[in-house]
This record gives structure tokens, C-alpha cells and sequence, in this order.
């Protein structure tokens, strides 16, 4: 099966990522910078195609390398992973074994995770398992095949992620939950496709008044006739990490909800109460 790795990254003058990636396979690289452009590339005998792009949002990147990959099964990937040696083989291994399998699910390794929004007690995956419905997974984690992703018209939603000017993050978790709801198979595979780099985030400030927001939206999106049920599960998981009480995080969740309809932003929603 062609491996094809989906790299969304920024701000590159030169190819010299290629090599940091530690890339084993095909790939489509977008690159947000200031100027429009496709080029392609040999790397270690690979094909690449590098696309340069103006359009700004870690999602838009993410939905472009999609729109423009070729290959049978897909990885998602940051600029701040190295792939591990030999991932081409294990990713095949894994589609074979699992022959239900639209999506698999592998471990990563995590360098410099001193964030509190990653716990220490992650699961490791040992065993092949399908994935139940409300679980998801962050992108680094995450190969699908791409034509029943394509087929199905499953694509991360440009209002969130990093870059949007809209919700900051949960474009992967909505991204899984879509593939849920088209009843697509997603399974964990043991096994480490890459390393990744875990330091001073882009977009998580803790767990406060924006994140909650956020959560309004991400909830106003996969569960908009549950929302105001699902949305209980915050306060009681993340109460002891907020400084925020019960009812402020149940507060701004709900803010989330109203703002999420005209699409504001928080601080858009916050600015005209």
C-alpha cells in the first residue's frame, strides 16, 4: 500500500524539514508562508509535494494536504514529530492485520510533556482494539485510507484549530467523531509512529474561561441535541485542574453555545456582552 505522510507546517524557507521529519515514504507538505505555489520534489527517492500557501489555519493546511494526496493509506503529521524507523512497515502491517480498518490509531512518544493537559497516565495501546464511539484522538496519532475518508467527504472543520481566529483546538476530536458517525472502523495498533515534540503550546493558556468556550463550540458541533447534557462531563473531569468553579465552567460552556451560533470567537462573543 502507498504511504503517504500529511505534513501541515509554517514559516519554512528551505526543504530541510524533509529531513527532520525523518521521512520514510511519499508526502504532501503545506507550508504557510507569503507567497502561492506547488513544487515537486525527490527526497531519499520519495515523491513530495511541497505546497506553498497564503491561506492561514492549522485546519485549512490539513484539509488541503488531503485534497491533494494520492496515496492509499494517510498519516497525519506536525513539524515538530519525527517519524519513527520503519513506520511504512508497521502502518502496512496494521491495514493488513486489520482488515476492517478505515482508521488506525498508534502510540506516539511524547519529548518535553510538561503540560498539564497531558497526563503521565496516557493508555498505551498493546493490543488492536476498535474504538468506541465518543473516543477520539489527537492527529499525530491518527492514518486512515484515504479514499473511504474522501468517499465519505470527512474533512477537518476550518472553524477550529490553531489559526482559525475562531476556537483554538478540537478540529482532530470533531474530525474523529465525524469519521464515528459515518460508521467508519477505527482501531488502536501497538506500535510507535513518531516521536513529538510537547513544549510551550500555541493555543492552551489552562483551563479557563476560553477553553470552556471552546468546549461550547466543539460540543455545539458533534452533540447539538446532547450539548447541554455532555456538557456536565467537564466540570466533574476537569474541575481539580481549573481554577474556574462548577458553575463558572458550566457558565462560559454555555457562552460557547450562544457565541457558536454566530460564530464569534471569545473574545468577539465576550467584547459585545
Amino acid at each position: 500500500m502507498k504511504i503517504q505522510v500529511l505534513v501541515a507546517t509554517m514559516c519554512q524557507n528551505d526543504h530541510s524539514l524533509l529531513e527532520r521529519l525523518n521521512l520514510q515514504s511519499d508526502a504532501v507538505v503545506v507550508n504557510q508562508c507569503n507567497s502561492d505555489g506547488k513544487t515537486l520534489l525527490k527526497y531519499k527517492g520519495y515523491d513530495i509535494l511541497w505546497i506553498d500557501s497564503t491561506e492561514r489555519g492549522l485546519s485549512r493546511s490539513r484539509n488541503m494536504a488531503l485534497k491533494n494526496a494520492d496515496g492509499e493509506i494517510c498519516i497525519l503529521c506536525d513539524d515538530d514529530e519525527k517519524m519513527t524507523e520503519g513506520y511504512p512497515e508497521l502502518i502496512n502491517k496494521a491495514f493488513c492485520t486489520l482488515k476492517k480498518a478505515d482508521i488506525v490509531v498508534f502510540n506516539i512518544k511524547r519529548v518535553g510533556c510538561c503540560e498539564q493537559r497531558y497526563s503521565s497516565s496516557e493508555k498505551i495501546f498493546k493490543v488492536p482494539e476498535r474504538v468506541g464511539y465518543l473516543k477520539t484522538y489527537g492527529s499525530v496519532h491518527i492514518s486512515f485510507r484515504r479514499r473511504k475518508i474522501v468517499n465519505n467527504k470527512i474533512e477537518f472543520n476550518e472553524n477550529f484549530g490553531t489559526g482559525s481566529g475562531l476556537y483554538s483546538n478540537a478540529e482532530d476530536a470533531i474530525f474523529c467523531m465525524e469519521c464515528h458517525r459515518k460508521k467508519l472502523g477505527m482501531y488502536t495498533y501497538p506500535g510507535i509512529i513518531g516521536e513529538v515534540v510537547f513544549g510551550t503550546s500555541t493555543w492552551f493558556t489552562g483551563y479557563n474561561e476560553k477553553y470552556f468556550y471552546d468546549v461550547g463550540a466543539y460540543l455545539s458541533v458533534v452533540f447539538p441535541k446532547l450539548k447541554h447534557l455532555m456538557k456536565w462531563y467537564y466540570p466533574v473531569h476537569f474541575r481539580r485542574l481549573s481554577n474556574l468553579s462548577t458553575l463558572q465552567i458550566i457558565k462560559h460552556i454555555n457562552y460557547g453555545f450562544k457565541g457558536y451560533k454566530k460564530r464569534k470567537s471569545y473574545e468577539g462573543y465576550m467584547g459585545g456582552k
